[in-house]
């Protein structure tokens, strides 16, 4: 769990130094951040469906910001890594 929290902290301050970013973007981006920081809060009742949700959500903002945004795109990889070494 800390090296995804040291992740989701890494990806906060990349997101913070990029202006770039595009309102709806960067709202889809912190919403999918602002899920995952709740889904570490909570008990998890094993339930698949959120997290396969998350995960999804994720890897498509990944997919997003590949070409336009390599840095974010970078560090958003690290927290899907993070996420799937927790087996969300």
């Amino acid at each position: 769990m800390n090296r995804l929290r040291k992740r989701l902290d890494e990806l906060h301050e990349e997101l913070s130094q990029t202006e770039s970013v595009d309102a709806e973007s960067r709202k889809a981006l912190v919403g999918v951040l602002d899920d995952i920081r709740e889904l570490l809060e909570r008990d998890d009742d094993g339930a698949s469906e959120p997290r396969d949700s998350l995960s999804q959500r994720l890897t498509d903002t990944t997919h997003d910001f590949e070409e336009s945004h390599p840095k974010l795109a970078e560090a958003l990889g690290r927290v899907v890594d993070a996420l799937a070494n927790l087996g969300i």
